[in-house]
């Protein structure tokens, strides 16, 4: 367990998504470790609410807002919100669900949004916080991805493929920043309980494993089943016989509606 992470990365951190799941798992976890923090969600109620505990609990400043990122003028204000603040750790958490179906039975519209907010909107944010954070000589970016980037998923065609967008990005720059002295680490959790998921990995025990390989790796995924899966996938099976078993899983959840 890492047990210095202010000295690295503080004294303030930055989590989007961070009222639920595993946003709010990280920002129970840094609240404790004694970050300030600055806490992006859309729900101001659930946000504002966090923000006052986490501050009577640990004795930390914690600023918050509410904000949609898929909204460009949301988007920009929260950089401008956060130009003077000595941010030394970014978590980027906030991300778009994924749409569990048939690729050509949904409108194009719906496909946009969902990877122009996993890839364009990401990167906008990773941009901003990794040129701030190389002016700054230090600092760390945890970019939470998802499982499905090490995969090909039928059925969630453009969720797993701009997942394997964010992983290629965050694993180029934990080199490219490396010399800059930020550490830069993409965390692609498998299931993850949480308010509508009741099995997979605890949240807490995601963010432990993310912030003990945050710097000593460039990407991670938490949970022993999940890494064994993940390299199935990629390297034990031929491609058509991964893409087969996992089609065929994917295929008998079709019934479930969209997965998280």
């Amino acid at each position: 367990m890492v047990n210095d992470l202010r000295e690295r990365y503080g004294p303030w951190a930055l989590v989007t998504g961070s009222s639920a799941g595993i946003g709010k798992a990280f920002s129970e976890r840094l609240a404790a470790e004694h970050f300030n923090l600055i806490l992006v969600a859309r729900n101001a109620t659930r946000l504002k609410e966090q923000a006052g505990l986490l501050e009577r609990t640990h004795g930390i400043r914690c600023l918050h807002l509410s904000c949609d990122l898929t909204r460009h003028e949301d988007l920009e204000r929260l950089l401008e919100r956060t130009g003077n603040v000595d941010l030394g750790l970014f978590v980027n958490n906030a991300g778009a669900s994924s749409h569990h179906g048939h690729f050509i039975d949904r409108p194009w519209s719906q496909i946009e949004k969902l990877v122009e907010f996993n890839t364009q909107v990401q990167l906008r944010l990773l941009h901003y916080f990794a040129c701030h954070l190389a002016r700054r000589g230090r600092g760390g970016i945890i970019q939470v991805g998802s499982i499905a980037g090490h995969m090909s998923v039928p059925y969630m065609v453009e969720y797993s493929a701009s997942k394997a967008f964010q992983l290629a990005a965050g694993e180029a720059l934990s080199y490219e920043l490396s010399e800059r002295g930020v550490d830069v680490l993409v965390l692609s959790p498998g299931a993850t309980r949480s308010e509508r998921v009741d099995y997979g990995m605890d949240a807490a025990d995601v963010v432990n494993s993310g912030l003990t390989a945050l710097g000593r790796r460039p990407s991670l995924v938490p949970g022993w089943h999940n890494r064994f899966s993940s390299l199935r996938f990629r390297f034990l099976n031929t491609r058509a016989r991964a893409l087969a078993r996992m089609g065929r899983f994917q295929r008998t959840r079709l019934v479930q509606g969209p997965a998280d």
